[in-house]
């Protein structure tokens, strides 16, 4: 999977706690954050489409399966980057008022 896909899948799965948990404040994950989410959602990546369907998130990534059908904004079984990067800025919009 491209690297372009994986970035914003990680910058958008950072709120889901998927590695050691960032600061209140830290806005920004670091480079070593970066790499570990991109690793777990190659992993979890099983067909390699650049997208996670629910089988994936079932079996890789539990967290995400539990609010799969929450994330899934346009309900075609897949979450995008775009799908996840939505919901990342929702979370991250809550929990700063």
């Amino acid at each position: 999977m491209s690297r372009t896909i994986l970035l914003p899948f990680a910058t958008a799965l950072s709120v889901f706690s998927l590695v050691a948990p960032v600061h209140a404040q830290q806005r920004t994950l670091t480079d070593e954050q970066k790499a570990t989410l991109q690793e777990r959602l190659k992993a979890a990546d099983a067909n390699g489409d650049g997208l996670i369907d629910k089988a994936e998130a079932d079996a890789k990534l539990p967290r995400i399966a539990k609010r799969f059908d929450t994330l899934d904004a346009n309900g075609d079984g897949k979450l995008s980057p775009d799908e996840m990067r939505a919901a990342g800025q929702k979370l991250a919009e809550r929990r700063g008022r």
